[in-house]
């Protein structure tokens, strides 16, 4: 048998022709029970048409990827939950058969693509950009550098091990209470608030 591409005017104008027949297929709360176009369970309407995850899936990738199947056969290949990944060609016609488009799949996108806010969006609106959290993160790091150099204990002999005390711990937290409020001090929103919240 011969094999034929497929092209967009051929698959417009399957879309075309049985559109209303197929959004007239018997309907359960305005949604037929099966995908329209292997008969496996529709999980709801994708695209335009009731199908299963499968076929919104299949449709999904062969408009994204622009991909132009062929048919092996006489381009009246059974398509069922059975056989739908025997013939491309013939799956996709009856996704656009059953009333799927195109321009949905990329709306999709494009809306997919607006909820992300963009590098730029998210580094200016309140000042907590990923460029100044680490600029403040490496701030706080040279002051607690500093901090430790010129601390009289510089160089740590731990062999000497004794069981910390509650003085020990306190000044241990105050040290750490010191360097976080020093790396606070280098976030743009920190220094906007009022002294009573930065204490």
């Amino acid at each position: 048998m011969m094999s034929v591409c497929t092209s967009d005017s051929e698959l417009q104008m399957a879309n075309s022709s049985s559109l209303h027949a197929t959004l007239q297929a018997s309907p359960i709360s305005g949604l037929s029970q099966h995908c329209a176009i292997c008969g496996d369970r529709a999980t709801g309407k994708h695209y335009g048409a009731a199908s299963c995850d499968g076929c919104k899936g299949f449709f999904r990738r062969s408009v994204r990827k622009n991909h132009l199947y062929t048919c092996r056969f006489s381009r009246n290949c059974i398509v069922d939950k059975d056989k739908r990944n025997q013939c491309r060609y013939c799956r996709l016609r009856k996704c656009f058969k059953a009333g799927m488009k195109k321009e949905a799949v990329q709306n999709e996108r494009d809306r997919i693509s607006s909820r992300r806010p963009s590098y730029e969006e998210a580094s200016s609106g309140n000042g907590l950009s990923v460029v100044s959290l680490l600029n403040a993160e490496m701030l706080s790091r040279q002051v607690g550098a500093a901090l430790e150099i010129g601390s009289p204990e510089g160089d740590y002999d731990l062999s000497n091990k004794q069981i910390a005390n509650i003085s020990d711990v306190c000044d241990s937290m105050k040290q750490q209470l010191l360097i976080l409020v020093e790396w606070a001090k280098y976030i743009p929103a920190f220094t906007d608030l009022p002294l009573d919240d930065q204490t």
